[in-house]
């Protein structure tokens, strides 16, 4: 039976059960079913007709009416339901089919690509091979060569040695009467003489002759061993295995671009796969509808069923009626006879069936096989592994379909923000948290509007957590909203507290945890109470978030976002006259504003107050009592995986006269260079004496002050980067260009190295172009470096050379249309000694800047653009 709700008499509710003898049945229900409340009415004047002994006349009149009511408003109805269910069942199966034919079309996809990139792996392992092999060859060559050359100079040495020997004889002495007397002796002995002197004479000249041999052959042994050493020298030297590097490298780079066209093919598939599965479960859940029974809406086969039996025993009672003027036994029973159901309602099973076979996805698949393999790799050929694989399926569309989509899912789901309602605060207390929508969660502030206008009304305290912001105003009420945002794999934290001690001072950064990005202020709170305790500035960046309290010390937080594919940078600084509504501050294009990154009251003392701010996605404004003030806003955008994606490292503050931890990039990121290196003392005796950005991050050893370093890094699909050689550069004078290796350009410098260690020694001026990096250090020699990239689509341009005043940050040096700052090509310091120098350089995705102490300085960035 199937219940019907009927409303009567307005407060009355019944439930009337429709038997398929045609009885109706009534009971207290909530709800109405129009068909069977006319059902029942009609079933009711019929009994009543029955029971009325009508003259055959008056029967005729009332049954021409009731007749076609039944007729056009009963049956009618039952044949629109039936063809309304049958008709959405068949728009979800046809969508099945195309979801079906979507995810089948995208696994073949799939397995073509991931076999190509598999079989491309192969290749690149043996080109590896290849290479390994042939600098081995090299090396044990060059071993050999380098041995022959010590054996010929050890060889070349003794001979020298031998002939230098020889080459020292010891004067004979002859045997020379000490007088003579020609009476007794007429020749004086002299043919003894003379046969002594012969023989010491062929003694020399056999030694001489000795000697003569020995040095020829040192000279020629010695003319050999040079000759051997300078082969060896020169085939060590040499590159031999360029071919093979190259074929090595150029697979890798086919490699990287097969695997990511694999993995997208493998996440379009699984998502498809996922909406296929999606399809199915609706078709089921509207068959098990279909087939239910008793339900209280238009869907039920069975239901229909029995209400057409009953309407068709009703409609033969009432032609009998009609006809006959009366009910005759035998017309009763003969309206008693069950009437054939005339529809055929069509579950589409065959047609499930093919659609859920195994070549079609079943949906019960727990995993895929694709290729059936995957490749471990590295840097060298022992680090390749090939083995099975089946990644595991999910079939629920909030999870990724492989563990791998996690980002490509992310790439399909941009950045949204919003803000939350408004919630009034009470003065000198605590307000109730402004919370975000459903699914949205807490980036900031959105909105803190203090309610009076009077000096010694203000914020003293506001937070923002997991449960919403909230705010204590000072001698006012005030209305606060939430900045409430949403991405793929959005995690929020708050960073450290730091309690600033100090008033009239900036305090030191409060800073998010590795992986987390700083993105807008969680709190400040003011620890005086007075009318007069204000914050005067506050200012957010990628090191975090700090403030300048006036009058009184307060205690800063900064708000932390990690999401897959975040980038957040500032936007534009702009001012703004005394009590008004300042211009909204704008973010870079596709970036929308997360919060407030400044905010600064040009004026001090009690009157100089915030009296509104305000954050939308267009920007960020403020209303500044009785004070002209400086704001931008702090920006976010969420990057797809087949665009250059750009984001700083990790932030470190370095140690001072030693090496730091290391500033590193996200996974799946290259360093390119530094986003920021700031030196936290501004004496003249504090300079960087070292810094170095490799494949592991970016380090700086910085003279006699901490400083701030983060890392610049890049993602695209196959960019590589790499380290150019490292190379001795005078001091006083420009060193030669250390140019990247072949097929790689010069995204900006990667080491400079000082090598005296003292105040006035520091880097007067570097340049960095497409194919490497020179630099001029000022009184002492260092070592200069280039961080090489490259990969396909991807070039580099250089941007507009600005020029900025001492002691002050530069303009920033914007990239071309289209292109995205990879780091400084150059800084020109245009004074000299000592109290010259850079303090502080700052790259983000518009262009780079400079703070240069004590002289002008021109700046120009590195800019690339990546086309896919």
């Amino acid at each position: 039976m199937r219940c019907i709700a009927v409303l009567t008499c307005g407060a009355l509710a019944t439930q009337m059960h429709v038997a398929v003898d045609g009885t109706v049945a009534v009971e207290s229900a909530r709800s109405v079913s129009p068909r069977m409340q006319t059902l029942s009415t009609l079933q009711q004047r019929a009994s009543e007709l029955m029971q009325s002994k009508l003259s055959p006349d008056a029967a005729k009149v009332v049954t021409d009416i009731l007749i076609p009511t039944v007729k056009n408003d009963i049956v009618s109805s039952i044949h629109k339901e039936f063809q309304t269910a049958q008709s959405q069942l068949q728009g979800l199966v046809d969508a099945l089919q195309g979801s079906t034919d979507r995810a089948v079309s995208g696994l073949k996809t799939a397995v073509s690509r991931d076999t190509t990139s598999v079989q491309c792996r192969e290749i690149e392992k043996q080109k590896l091979i290849e290479y390994e092999q042939c600098e081995a060859t090299k090396r044990s060559t060059c071993a050999t060569k380098q041995q022959q050359c010590t054996d010929q100079r050890e060889a070349a040495r003794i001979k020298c040695a031998a002939a230098d020997a020889a080459s020292k004889i010891q004067t004979a002495k002859l045997c020379l009467p000490e007088e003579c007397d020609f009476k007794e002796n007429p020749t004086c002995g002299s043919a003894d003489v003379e046969r002594e002197a012969d023989g010491w004479l062929a003694e020399v000249r056999s030694k001489m002759e000795a000697y003569q041999k020995l040095a020829e052959e040192c000279r020629t042994m010695t003319s050999e061993a040079s000759s051997t050493c300078a082969d060896a020298e020169a085939y060590c030297a040499g590159d031999h295995c360029e071919g093979q590097r190259s074929a090595s490298d150029q697979q890798r780079a086919s490699c990287a671009q097969s695997y990511d066209s694999a993995l997208l093919a493998k996440c379009d598939f699984g998502r498809a796969a996922q909406t296929k599965c999606a399809d199915l479960s609706a078709v089921h859940a509207l068959i098990a509808k279909i087939k239910d029974s008793n339900r209280q809406d238009a869907l039920s086969e069975p239901d229909r069923v029995a209400e057409f039996a009953a309407v068709q025993r009703l409609l033969c009672l009432l032609q009998a009626l009609h006809d006959e003027g009366d009910l005759s036994q035998e017309a009763t029973a003969a309206c008693a006879a069950k009437t054939p159901y005339p529809n055929t309602f069509d579950y589409f099973d065959e047609r499930i069936a093919e659609l859920t076979a195994a070549d079609s996805i079943s949906c019960n698949e727990k995993s895929f096989s694709f290729s059936g393999y995957e490749w471990d790799t590295g840097l060298t050929s022992a680090a390749f592994v090939k083995r099975s694989a089946s990644p595991a399926f999910s079939v629920a569309m909030a999870s990724p379909a492989f563990a791998f989509c996690s980002d490509e899912m992310a790439a399909a789901v941009d950045l949204q923000t919003t803000n939350g309602d408004m919630v009034k605060s009470p003065q000198n207390q605590w307000g109730p948290y402004a919370t975000c929508p459903e699914g949205f969660e807490v980036l900031g502030l959105g909105r803190i509007d203090i309610l009076g206008g009077a000096a010694n009304q203000n914020v003293n305290d506001f937070e923002c957590n997991d449960n919403g912001c909230r705010a204590w105003c000072h001698n006012t009420e005030c209305n606060v909203a939430a900045r409430c945002g949403k991405a793929s794999n959005l995690k929020l934290v708050n960073g450290n507290v730091v309690n600033h001690q100090q008033v009239n001072h900036w305090s030191e950064y409060s800073t998010c945890p590795s992986g987390f990005i700083p993105i807008g202020l969680a709190r400040i709170d003011l620890h005086g109470g007075s009318s007069d305790d204000n914050v005067n500035d506050f200012q957010c960046n990628e090191l975090g978030c700090r403030a300048w309290c006036e009058s009184t010390t307060c205690s800063v937080t900064v708000r932390c976002a990690q999401a897959t594919n975040l980038d957040v940078t500032v936007g534009t600084f702009g001012t703004s006259g005394p009590d008004q509504w300042s211009d909204k501050m704008p973010c870079p294009e596709g970036y929308v504003a997360l919060g407030m990154a400044r905010l600064d009251l040009h004026s001090h003392g009690e009157a100089a107050n915030i009296n509104d701010l305000e954050c939308t996605d267009d920007g960020c404004r403020a209303w500044c009592h009785h004070s002209n003030c400086g704001l931008r806003s702090m920006c976010g955008k969420t990057f797809h995986k087949d665009e250059l994606h750009m984001t700083p490292g990790t932030v470190i503050k370095s140690p001072p006269n030693q090496w730091g931890p290391y500033s590193t990039c996200p996974s799946g990121h290259k360093v390119v260079g530094l986003a920021r290196l700031d030196m936290i003392s501004g004496e003249h005796n504090a300079n960087v004496n070292d810094f170095d950005c490799n494949d592991y991050g970016c380090r700086a050893w910085c003279h006699n002050t901490e400083c701030w370093v983060v890392a610049r890094c890049a993602r695209a699909p196959g960019l590589e980067a790499t380290s150019g050689p490292l190379i001795h550069a005078p001091g006083n004078q420009w060193s030669e260009f250390s140019n990247c290796p072949s097929g790689y350009v010069a995204a900006g410098l990667g080491r400079v190295d000082i090598i005296g260690g003292e105040s006035n020694d520091n880097v007067n001026d570097f340049d960095c172009n497409e194919k490497g990096c020179r630099v001029w250090c000022e009184s002492t020699d260092c070592k200069v470096q280039p961080r090489c990239v490259k990969g396909p689509g991807f070039s580099v341009m250089m941007g507009a050379t600005v020029n900025g005043n001492e002691n002050g940050w530069s303009p920033v040096s914007e990239c071309p249309a289209g292109s995205t700052s990879l780091s400084l090509s150059r800084i020109d310091i245009k004074g000299g000694g000592s109290a010259a120098q850079v303090n502080d350089l700052h790259c983000t995705n518009q262009g780079c800047r400079a703070w240069c102490h004590n002289t002008k300085c021109s700046v120009r960035s590195t800019c690339a653009k990546y086309e896919a």
